[in-house]
């Protein structure tokens, strides 16, 4: 697939629609077109990257983007963002073995600073892709970096952009792509890339949104008791003796569920903090694997399965519904063993309040800084909300 005829496609046919309509059918249009190209390197971040003579690749983005006007509070809270949706293309060059990874995400663009025309802008996106090509035993497909076809797709930037004209922008700003399957999937060791980009960003009106001088709200604060339960699930390999009997990444699906209870206290409009506590029933921490007769077995590590209890300290970041929570906790009473995962773990996830008590959340619990342990899906509800005084 040509992803650079298509990309040119795409952005061409889109910004001739709006090109052929009149200035006055554009008035009050908020939309924005971004268009961008990336070469950098793949990060060899375990021995079959290592052993790659070109590490090269390029990307090939697209974003539909809303421009914040500043008529919701949150919009001015954090300095007149955009949002919208984007599609990113990767070209591994001379490593096509590695697929060519398609992704759809939603884009968070934030302005962090502007000296007249120069606007320093930080970006988030965060979706899914697909067509990657996977770690596969048996066409000896060796790369550890991911295994599944389906990953999440994570996007971090910070650049510069400056303004050329009525319409358009361009944006030179540095990149860092990852791709996981958050451990559904083993082998699963992460592909990381980073790049500069350059871009080109089209505003069929450009607006300029200026802060109110009316008198400034004053915005409520509250502490929070919310409870909520969780599931995931994971992929684990035998790690033990006998393992040259086996495939390399022969194992198990466990499953992972628990409940959760957090006090929280807001302590601006943005930002608020907390202490958690958590019972997890993980299927893996209670069973065993062991090989017999070149043959993988599991049976219960415990006459009865053991609950880890954890404490977890959080941070989260507010805009509007959305939250974006990052943790990191320990479980108090765990018993470790050979291989398995540490004590100590970290947690990222977003947060959507449906109502003022009901909300979901998807995030991922990770340990050692980088390693994915498993996805999890939560619901919860907020059982007291007090306002501070």
């Amino acid at each position: 697939m040509n992803f650079r005829s298509l990309y040119l496609l795409v952005f061409v046919s889109l910004s001739s629609i709006y090109y052929s309509q009149k200035i006055d059918s554009l008035k009050h249009n908020s939309f924005v077109l971004t268009g961008g190209a990336e070469y950098g390197k793949v990060l060899a971040t375990n021995i079959h990257l290592k052993i790659l003579e070109n590490k090269n690749y390029v990307g090939y983005s697209f974003q539909f983007l809303k421009q914040a006007t500043g008529k919701k509070e949150c919009e001015r809270l954090y300095n007149f963002p955009q949002y919208g949706i984007g599609f990113f293309a990767f070209d591994f060059l001379e490593n096509k073995q590695m697929g060519s990874p398609l992704a759809v995400y939603g884009i968070y663009n934030a302005k962090i600073k502007q000296w007249g025309k120069l606007k320093w802008y930080h970006t988030i996106g965060f979706g899914v892709s697909f067509n990657s090509n996977p770690f596969n035993n048996d066409t000896q497909y060796y790369n550890t970096s991911v295994g599944s076809k389906t990953n999440m797709f994570i996007s971090l930037g910070t650049g510069l952009y400056y303004e050329l004209g009525r319409y358009f922008d361009i944006g030179f700003t540095l990149k860092f792509n990852h791709l996981s399957n958050g451990s559904l999937k083993i082998p699963n060791k992460g592909l990381n890339t980073v790049a500069p980009q350059l871009s080109i960003v089209y505003y069929p009106e450009r607006i300029n949104p200026k802060l109110s001088d009316t008198i400034p709200i004053i915005h409520k604060k509250y502490n929070t008791v919310e409870f909520s339960v969780f599931g995931g699930k994971k992929d684990s390999f035998y790690r033990g003796d006998k393992r040259d009997d086996l495939k390399l990444y022969e194992g198990y699906d466990y499953s992972i569920y628990g409940a959760e209870a957090f006090y929280m206290r807001q302590y601006s409009p943005k930002s608020a903090y907390g202490l958690g506590v958590g019972v997890t029933m993980d299927e893996q921490y209670n069973h065993t694997m062991y090989v017999s007769d070149s043959t993988l077995y599991q049976k219960k590590r415990f006459s009865n399965n053991q609950p880890l209890v954890s404490i977890i300290p959080t941070y989260r970041l507010m805009m509007n519904r959305l939250y974006i929570n990052i943790g990191a906790g320990y479980y108090v009473f765990k018993k470790g063993r050979k291989y398995d995962s540490p004590a100590f773990f970290q947690r990222i996830g977003l947060q959507y309040q449906i109502t003022d008590r009901f909300f979901a959340a998807f995030g991922i619990n990770a340990y050692d800084m980088h390693i994915a342990n498993y996805l999890e899906w939560k619901l919860g509800y907020t059982f007291h909300k007090k306002e501070r005084k």
